[in-house]
């Protein structure tokens, strides 16, 4: 079995594959979606989808950060996520933020 956590952290891949960039050289080389045969047939239309509820909920949204009440401080952060082995999923992001 392909442990999904480790999938898209190959530092010999991927630069500093433990933080999130939108930046990140090759995004589109990652297995989300599957390779080969087993790509899925929707992944085209599901990063649309992404890219544009993105791009609506940011282009009405100011100064967004972690709410430091519930995930503390930098350099001390926590997180709760799902009891799974095969994805990793925060149970909740929580977010301050200011409307346009």
């Amino acid at each position: 079995m392909i442990a999904n956590l480790a999938v898209n952290r190959d530092s010999r891949r991927y630069p500093d594959p433990d933080s999130f960039s939108m930046e990140r050289p090759r995004a589109k080389e990652h297995l989300a979606f599957g390779r080969g045969a087993h790509t899925c047939a929707g992944a085209p239309l599901a990063r649309v989808e992404v890219r544009l509820s993105l791009e609506l909920l940011l282009s009405r949204l100011d100064d967004i950060e972690l709410n430091t009440g519930v995930h503390g401080p930098p350099g001390d952060r926590r997180f709760q996520y799902e009891p799974s082995y095969v994805l990793r999923g925060l149970e909740e992001l929580h977010l301050n933020f200011v409307r346009k």
